[in-house]
């Protein structure tokens, strides 16, 4: 009976030890979900029926080259809106932001991560950081310094925006956090909790131990029903900005719902009272 009892420990530990090595392997097709073409997945912002948007090629510095819409501040100094989406999707789920913002009076830079439609290479966290850093170079370029620079980051997003934004030479006009995490870990954790999360993951975007960093202003809006990101990690991130900022509570709402008036206008009216709307 000892010997069996003890076969089965064996066998369960050498199942377990498979697993986790397995997710260890294959981890970044469990974190990312792009098109895995440059071609597939991208398409031009005319077919949207986005007016004033061209499709603008970026390269990083370590030789990959990002898909983007682009349309330039209306006026010279008006403020642009550089986004950055999460971890699924292309930039045309997300075209009727674009246009909200633009028809306001912002300029848009919308990136599409390396391996996702458009863009060349696969995701990695010292990836997305480099495709952060190759946008707001292009955008310096275009003669917008990183002073007009607004980093929206919708949940995976949110993790280089808030890396970009406790950069000094990447530091922003404003900052706005949809459904950010604390830190990829804490979101893995809770759904392989027979895992050490922390000790396998590679790409683990510590949020939380950028953001005290941050010094421009910082708007955070969270789903309360969020399944994927759970709120509490929203208003735990949030807690840790030390600088001008404001929480908003999107009561009933899961993870990315459409963005409506009311959020648009508190998001609007946090610019504005932070000098970072059009004039």
């Amino acid at each position: 009976m000892k010997k069996t009892m003890i076969s089965f420990v064996v066998v369960i530990v050498c199942i377990y030890f498979a697993v986790a090595g397995g997710m260890y392997v294959k981890q970044r097709s469990f974190q990312y979900f792009p098109q895995h073409s440059a071609k597939i997945g991208f398409e031009v912002p005319a077919k949207f029926g986005l007016d004033g948007f061209i499709v603008a090629s970026i390269g990083t510095s370590d030789g990959e080259t990002l898909g983007s819409w682009f349309a330039p501040p209306p006026t010279g100094d008006a403020p642009l809106i550089l986004y950055m989406h999460g971890n699924a999707g292309t930039l045309g789920d997300r075209a009727e932001r674009f246009r909200v913002f633009h028809e306001e009076g912002f300029g848009v830079l919308a990136l599409s991560w390396r391996g996702y439609g458009g863009s060349t290479g696969s995701p990695t966290e010292a990836g997305l950081i480099e495709d952060g850093r190759g946008a707001m170079k292009l955008l310096k370029q275009q003669g917008v310094p990183a002073s007009r620079v607004i980093l929206f980051g919708e949940s995976l997003g949110s993790g280089v925006a808030t890396q970009l934004a406790a950069d000094p030479d990447t530091s922003p006009l404003a900052v706005i956090l949809e459904a950010p995490y604390t830190t990829a870990a804490d979101v893995a954790r809770k759904r392989y909790w027979f895992l050490p999360v922390e000790l396998l993951m590679k790409d683990q975007f510590r949020s939380i131990d950028f953001a005290p960093r941050v010094t421009a202003p910082v708007f955070v809006f969270h789903g309360t029903a969020d399944r994927v990101v759970p709120y509490d990690q929203g208003k735990r991130l949030y807690d840790t900005f030390t600088g001008p900022k404001e929480f908003f509570s999107m009561e009933g709402n899961g993870h990315i719902d459409p963005l409506t008036e009311v959020s648009w206008g508190a998001i609007k009216a946090f610019l504005a009272s932070n000098g970072a709307a059009p004039k």
